[in-house]
């Protein structure tokens, strides 16, 4: 099989003594040599720029040459793959894989040698090369992705500077870019592109929460990829031009090369006018993409001139809408209302406003503009649930949770914290996050229990799953074992059909429209562990289930794991809420001990509670063991007692 070109090609027989060697086809000339440890340049090169007196032609890594194979050559191409342990892979034909090419710089796909992964990565222009204003534009968009942590945002994974030459290295997003999806498609099924809109939209809510504004939101700067089975992940891969809204204004001004940023055709109206911008810019951006979705083209074409006297002042040409179904439509004009006080004000609103346009388009019914607004903006989140005659849940399942102790110490505000979510007409997911033995599940199952001696307060279905397993199996269940489970428990005509993301979306629905209490235990088998991915689901399904009901629930999710879940963490604060919980303090501790039949006075159980750090597992073995201990000190004592009183009986006879 022939080798791909762009990965570090592994011969045997290439290791001579302990240095070990690798075939390598050099970028620049194309011949093929032997790179080792001490030697990973192309000789021919080397030697060229010896007798051309050129030092750029030595090899050093991350040089940039505009011209290294003579006139005609793509300006900015690297001398060498090689940016410290990334190397730019080349295609087939030995070219570099270009990615793309903006103002600032090139950005190609490389693998990470170390990792042994490929990475996107992105290497300054040469021009900018000995530009401060530029590099430090550069650097601030390198270190604005890094701040954002989103399953719907690519990640950057490593800022580097090799010479003079910055690179950054982010994930690699497999898939293409929307704009040659629709240029490929001609115009997007509705239901695709609600879905990617969605997951924008998730992903702007993020920039939001950072306090930024991308200022670039445009097709070619979204990336999809439509999996197998219909699932659909879309992400925001570009920050070059994104502004941050603390900045002071003298240090906006490098953000551009120029007085405008953005994209003409998908600008915003204040991106036109010279005045400050917010994340409204970029939902105005958004409604740009949705409208080529569906219909294959901008809302407004000509010159940049033209465009942006269109963008300014000439209505939306509703005429060019014709098929496309009306709640869209309605959708549509909120997104691109000129004044940003007539959109959406947050990405936030616009995330609850998208289930109600799906739901209206599934059932064939119109939309009004009131009805996308019907939900409360995140700013005014203090209504309660109103309160409806206590009636016993139809349905209740709680048997896959675990076995906990019954008693609680010293968790009355946590308590609080659940009774207040339950009642919050606003708070849709809950996260109780702490370490293995802290008292997680215990603590939920206590409320569980307070719950259910009030006929759960109005829930009409209560269902609990732990993905541990209970019982002597161990273990734990899959995120396909929960779903088929959950789908058929909540109704659902046949589980086995659909992608794992239909699952969750449809598991969802059957969640959110009637008040239900949702309870998922130990969720950290199915996140990632520490790392770029830190915190997210792994699971399609799960995903699709925990936005959707972040963004619609008639009644409370309430999760327990040891890492704080990445997917949900930019809606946290509104409508998802996430609980640290602390140890137990000394004098809980004590009380634990004391529960557990420790004796002792108080300042002796409170500084074993103290020695423990109040972890409430280690104090509950604690507790144990000493009581163990003290059961067969007290067999051992009695035994001995027997034994005087046996002694003391024979005395007599043993006197005659």
């Amino acid at each position: 099989m022939k080798p791909d070109p762009g990965e570090p090609m592994e011969q045997p027989g290439l290791e001579l003594g302990s240095a070990r060697q690798e075939a390598r086809i050099c970028p620049v000339c194309g011949t093929k040599f032997v790179a080792t440890a001490d030697r990973e340049f192309c000789p021919v090169c080397i030697l060229r720029g010896a007798n051309s007196g050129q030092s750029a032609a030595t090899g050093e890594p991350g040089s940039i040459s505009g011209s290294a194979d003579g006139p005609g050559e793509k300006e900015d191409r690297p001398q060498v793959r090689r940016f410290e342990n990334y190397e730019v892979m080349l295609d087939e034909d030995g070219s570099l894989i270009e990615l793309g090419r903006g103002a600032m710089g090139v950005t190609y796909k490389a693998f990470d040698v170390d990792l042994h992964c490929p990475v996107t990565l992105k290497v300054i222009s040469e021009k900018y090369l000995g530009d401060d204003s530029a590099q430090l534009r550069f650097l601030r968009e390198a270190r604005a992705a890094a701040r954002l942590r989103h399953s719907n945002v690519a990640s950057v994974l490593h800022l580097g500077r090799t010479g003079s030459s910055y690179f950054y290295a982010m994930e690699f997003v497999e898939g293409e870019t929307l704009e040659k999806l629709i240029k490929r498609s001609g115009r997007l099924e509705v239901k695709l592109a609600l879905e990617i809109v969605s997951q924008v939209v998730a992903g702007l809510a993020a920039v939001h929460k950072q306090k930024l504004v991308h200022r670039d939101i445009k097709p070619s700067n979204i990336m999809v990829n439509l999996e197998q089975g219909g699932a659909v992940t879309a992400k925001i891969i570009d920050l070059g031009l994104a502004k941050s809204l603390d900045e002071p204004s003298d240090q906006t001004a490098i953000s551009t090369l120029g007085g405008f940023a953005g994209t003409p055709e998908f600008a915003s109206p204040e991106q036109f006018a010279g005045v400050s911008v917010d994340i409204r810019s970029d939902l105005y951006s958004l409604g740009v993409t949705l409208w080529e979705m569906v219909t294959g083209k901008t809302p407004f074409r000509g010159t940049p001139s033209e465009v942006m006297h269109q963008h300014l002042h000439a209505p939306l040409p509703l005429d060019e809408l014709e098929g496309v179904t009306q709640p869209l439509v309605i959708l549509l004009e909120a997104l691109l209302e000129k004044d940003p006080a007539q959109r959406f004000q947050n990405p936030g609103e616009l995330l609850k406003a998208i289930p109600t346009i799906t739901a209206r388009i599934e059932a064939g019914r119109r939309i009004t503009r009131e009805d996308l607004h019907k939900t409360p903006p995140a700013a005014s989140r203090t209504g309660t649930r109103k309160p409806s005659a206590r009636q016993r849940p139809k349905k209740i399942s709680v048997a896959k949770l675990p076995v906990t102790g019954s008693e609680l110490f010293g968790r009355g505000e946590d308590i609080a914290f659940l009774d207040d979510a339950w009642v919050n007409k606003d708070v849709n997911v809950v996260t109780i996050v702490a370490w293995a033995g802290v008292g997680k599940s215990t603590l939920v199952n206590h409320w569980l229990r307070r719950m259910a001696a009030e006929q759960y307060r109005s829930a009409q279905l209560v269902f609990g799953w732990s993905f541990y397993r209970q019982g002597t199996s161990g273990g734990t269940s899959s995120a396909d074992e929960f779903i088929d489970a959950a789908l058929a428990w909540f109704g659902d005509p046949d589980p086995r059909l659909g992608t794992s993301w239909e699952k969750g979306e449809r598991l969802a629905k059957l969640v959110a429209h009637r008040r239900t209490l949702l309870v998922l235990d130990g969720l950290e088998p199915l996140q990632n562990p520490p790392g770029p991915q830190e915190g997210r689901l792994r699971e399609p399904s799960l995903q699709a289930l925990l936005r959707e009901l972040v963004a619609f629930n008639s009644g409370l999710c309430v999760i327990t794991t040891r890492t704080p879940v990445a997917d949900i963490a930019d809606s946290e604060s509104s409508a998802a809420l996430r609980r640290e919980l602390d140890q137990l303090s000394s004098e809980a501790g004590a009380k634990l001990l004391r529960a557990l039949g420790v004796k002792g006075d108080e300042a002796e159980l409170r500084n074993a509670s103290d020695e423990f750090r109040g972890h409430c597992l280690a104090l509950t073995l604690l507790g144990s063991y000493l009581r163990m201990l003290s059961v067969e000190t007290s067999a051992i004592a009695k035994k001995y007692q027997n034994a005087l009183k046996k002694t003391s009986d024979m005395e007599p006879m043993l006197e005659k």
